[in-house]
């Protein structure tokens, strides 16, 4: 098929090339309504597709936005990706969407290609907690926006979930029925901010009510089996908090291939990444995060700082405490 030019929209529309391209990129001056509908009209019959990279060198935009999440096989990583395309496909931006496998070596050799292919601005879920390992970003004088997790010392705007207010709900409820001994499962806490802060939350909330609280760090599922078991054992009546989704299926998983009862021999809680909780088992009680929603929020933010630098802010989207059967 043919590929439709801008001299033969002009032509058909009986305007020049110049007034094709300012109707292209919304600069209308003294255009009539008559010819913008003129034009519109042609450009739908013709099924006309300017080019984005003609567009690019000639208004020095490349309508490109980089995203970079740390690990694309989890589900939270592709309902933000879905929040944050919805928003900027609608401005006329395109994603280019890289997964830093959890790497911050490989996340700055990334960062690195996408300013190579100049991005306008990066959204990004970092794999490292220290802010020094982003600099490079702003000396570009690229706008970068954080999702999910700060760095140290907070330097961007970022967009989370409301992590301590939420934790500390499920927690204060739970040690109200009589838990005494709160285990959080998790991923390193050290490499993360956010497990960091959900993990302190959990134990600063657990100690305040006078009761004990664990935390297995686990680097491979397979270390699941022999870290739980004792747990299991053990005479108190113990919960598990997971740190995140992946880490709640993983521990479900564990429990429902053992038949151990749910809330009988032991309660387990924590955050949700997938929106599976409710049918699972006897119905988990978790803490769901708006991925999509937050994704949204941070395509939008990353827009405004497009057109003009904003004041550094941490936004926070609430998450849905989901209250089953399984605390």
């Amino acid at each position: 098929m043919k590929k439709i030019t801008i001299k033969e929209v002009a032509e058909e529309a009986g305007v020049s090339k110049t007034t094709i391209s300012r109707f292209l990129n919304n600069n209308y001056g003294n255009m009539s309504k008559e010819t913008k509908a003129k034009i519109a009209e042609v450009i739908e019959r013709l099924n006309y597709r300017p080019s984005k990279q003609a567009q690019s060198l000639k208004s020095k935009h490349s309508y490109l936005i980089g995203v970079v999440v740390a690990d694309i096989s989890n589900l939270y990583s592709s309902l933000l990706l879905k929040g944050i395309g919805s928003v900027l496909e609608q401005s006329g931006y395109q994603m280019i969407i890289v997964d830093a496998a959890n790497s911050v070596t490989q996340e700055k050799e990334l960062l690195e290609k996408l300013l190579d292919q100049s991005v306008e601005g990066i959204i990004l879920q970092p794999s490292s907690r220290q802010t020094a390992n982003y600099e490079f970003i702003t000396e570009r004088n690229i706008p970068l926006l954080l999702v999910d997790r700060q760095t140290e010392p907070e330097k961007w705007s970022s967009v989370m979930t409301n992590n301590i207010a939420a934790t500390q709900e499920v927690l204060e409820k739970a040690l109200n029925i009589g838990y005494e001994n709160v285990v959080v499962v998790s991923e390193p806490v050290k490499d993360v901010s956010t497990r960091d802060l959900r993990y302190q939350t959990v134990k600063k909330t657990v100690q305040a009510a006078g009761k004990t609280c664990k935390l297995l760090e686990i680097t491979d599922e397979n270390q699941l089996p022999d870290l739980l078991r004792p747990i299991i054992a053990e005479s108190k009546k113990s919960l598990l908090f997971a740190s995140n989704g992946r880490m709640l299926m993983d521990v479900l998983g564990w429990l429902i291939q053992q038949e151990i009862e749910i809330p009988a021999k032991i309660g387990i809680t924590g955050f949700d990444d997938w929106n599976l909780t409710e049918l699972v088992g006897p119905g988990i009680t978790s803490i769901e995060q708006p991925s999509k929603k937050i994704g949204k929020i941070a395509a939008q933010n990353l827009l405004k700082l497009l057109k003009e630098p904003q004041e550094r802010q941490e936004i926070i989207v609430p998450s849905d405490i989901r209250w089953r059967k399984s605390v």
